[in-house]
């Protein structure tokens, strides 16, 4: 690739931070991840994703929060 950074989901416009090393990925509309709990009929969650993971529908940030050292928000 002919850019300065590898995409990966940290530099990516839908993700959204969880942790150190995961987020979720906030591409598409939440997916049904069924029934974990009796008192809960369902539960609708954004894909997990690693920080390093990437794919098709990568989107850059806006040019000015990525910095040198990584992603500024």
């Amino acid at each position: 690739m002919n850019s300065t950074f590898d995409p990966a989901c940290e530099q990516c416009r839908y993700f959204k931070s969880g942790d150190a090393l995961t987020g979720n990925c906030h591409r598409f509309p939440p997916v049904f991840a069924g029934d974990s709990s009796p008192r809960e009929t369902h539960h609708w969650r954004y894909p997990s994703v690693s920080i390093h993971g990437w794919c098709g529908e990568f989107l850059p940030l806006p040019s000015a929060q990525i910095s040198s050292m990584g992603v500024t928000i």
